[in-house]
């Protein structure tokens, strides 16, 4: 069944285009050819909201390039009254800082002419013949450090693990430089990010499957290369691009940002549903975390959309008073994680801690952390698994 709004054509898509030239509706036309309808004048940002009334498209291409402000404005106005709507912004080039705003503003693809014309036509197609609302795509949990060395790669996998029995869950590693996941499971994938930044144009399901690989936990990891040489910076529209089609196949996304600060980092970090901001009880960790507590309140990140969490507490003779913490940050301590041998045994052999010591304080402190993944549902008995099993919020 086709879903409500989207166009009764089953040969080409409904679209409608706002504030371009001339020059860029002929570069539309020729991109989409036979697969959409496309009008033969841009619409003003004004005419945009009566256009879409009357005509209700599958899909709105917007012109970023005439007046940004005003893109950023019209998009927000349809996500309210045309929620169904799939929003594509177009643009002459890739600006890291655009491509931000044009996801907090809903947009779902970022397009730059004549180099995504097989994502444009990509986008108009699922716009089209998508099954289902949009509120069926996954999750997007970035766990970000304050520093390096806090943990991230750590909870992310084993808290990716304590989902994996009941939910699709990936954990994705977006560490491009030294990026872990797979050692930490002792994994070594034939596929890695890479292929698929490499092939991002023509990314679909198949080759998402294809590039993943699977613990035997069922937990599935999108790894980076072991070999140093292969790493390559990436830009932001990229990064939208994969997170959004493991978004689309898991209902839970980990995505392991490590501590850097880069382009990968901030586009996860703005397109995440939560963030979990990852410190260590100590001051450079803790003056950290405040700095990027300042740049996510740059980002126009909500405050309620991140959460801090401490590693490796101290709860014998903690050296800093959570308190302190909450006092210096103005912000509260969501959950917390001890110190412990085991996480280290966990870490050195390859194993998911629960494989380590299942009695350890760590075990049952991970398991409470999973209400910040999931939103606040509670872990409940299933009777047909046989084991606790966990209801989730989708």
């Amino acid at each position: 069944m086709r879903a409500p709004g989207s166009s009764t054509s089953t040969s080409a898509a409904s679209v409608i285009v706002v504030g371009v030239d001339a020059r860029t509706m002929g570069q539309i036309r020729e991109t989409l050819g036979a697969e959409a309808v496309v009008p033969a004048t841009s619409a003003s940002f004004e005419e945009a909201l009566p256009t879409i009334d009357k005509v209700r498209p599958d899909a709105v291409i917007v012109g970023f390039d005439k007046d940004f402000d005003e893109a950023l404005r019209v998009a927000q106005q349809i996500s309210v009254q045309y929620a169904r709507t799939q929003m594509v912004a177009l643009a002459q080039r890739a600006d890291p800082d655009r491509i931000r705003a044009a996801m907090r503003a809903g947009y779902r693809e970022y397009v730059v002419l004549p180099e995504d014309a097989d994502l444009l036509r990509q986008a108009i197609h699922e716009a089209t013949f998508r099954d289902g609302p949009d509120e069926d795509n996954g999750e997007v949990i970035a766990l970000w450090g304050s520093k390096g060395g806090v943990g991230t790669t750590f909870l992310a996998v084993n808290l990716g693990a304590e989902l994996s029995p009941v939910q699709r869950t990936c954990v994705v590693d977006l560490d491009f430089s030294m990026g872990d996941v797979a050692a930490m499971l002792d994994m070594q994938p034939t596929q890695t990010m890479l292929d698929l930044l490499r092939n991002v144009h023509r990314l679909d399901e198949r080759m998402l499957a294809g590039s993943v690989a699977v613990h035997a936990s069922k937990l599935h990891v999108l790894a980076q290369p072991t070999d140093l040489e292969q790493r390559e910076e990436v830009r932001g529209d990229m990064v939208m691009k994969v997170l959004t089609a493991v978004a689309r196949s898991y209902q839970y996304v980990l995505v392991d940002c490590g501590s850097r600060l880069d382009e990968a980092t901030l586009t996860a970090v703005t397109v995440a549903d939560r963030v979990l901001l990852i410190a260590t009880p100590d001051v450079p960790a803790i003056r950290n975390t405040w700095r990027r507590l300042q740049l996510i309140e740059r980002l126009g990140i909500e405050r309620d959309r991140v959460h801090l969490v401490l590693n490796r507490v101290d709860r014998k003779t903690p050296e800093i008073p959570f308190s302190e913490i909450e006092t210096n940050l103005n912000r509260k301590v969501d959950a917390s994680v001890s110190e412990d041998r085991a996480v280290v045994r966990s870490v050195n052999h390859g194993k998911l801690l629960r494989d380590v010591d299942r009695k350890t304080p760590v075990a049952k402190e991970l398991e409470a952390m999973i209400g910040l993944v999931t939103d606040g549902e509670v872990a409940q008995p299933s009777k047909a698994d046989g084991f606790m099993s966990r209801l989730f919020k989708f």
